[in-house]
């Protein structure tokens, strides 16, 4: 399923802008920290990934098989920092932009990016 860049607010469990994750210092280098929204069954699930002052965020889905990328554990990042991979069934994305780099690649099928920022005071925040 292609992922737009606004696919992630049909999820009724998906922050608002304006949410904080935290502060920046708290999000660890070399390492896909997961937020989740919501309880039960209904849960949404982010993955933030922090490089130096900028951070990058993505649905925790991957648009191969809809299973979270954390599946089978957490440790979804690549040791150099630049792929995501499903535990599942090990597909690579790229964490500048979510795109395929290995696995099935067809059309469209990335990871579903989430805008974030960090605001003057240094918290990461959902941005709009």
């Amino acid at each position: 399923m292609p992922a737009d860049e606004h696919s992630w607010r049909q999820d009724p469990q998906a922050p608002a802008p304006g949410t904080a994750l935290g502060p920046l210092d708290a999000l660890p280098e070399g390492e896909a920290k997961e937020f989740r929204f919501g309880e039960g069954r209904r849960v949404f699930s982010m993955l933030a990934i922090r490089r130096g002052d900028a951070v990058r965020a993505y649905v925790n889905a991957c648009p191969h098989v809809w299973l979270p990328l954390t599946y089978r554990h957490d440790r979804v990042l690549s040791e150099d920092g630049r792929r995501l991979i499903c535990s599942s069934h090990f597909a690579e994305f790229s964490v500048e932009d979510g795109s395929p780099l290995s696995g099935p690649v067809t059309p469209g099928c990335r990871l579903a990016a989430v805008p974030v920022l960090v605001d003057p005071e240094g918290l990461v925040r959902i941005a709009s």
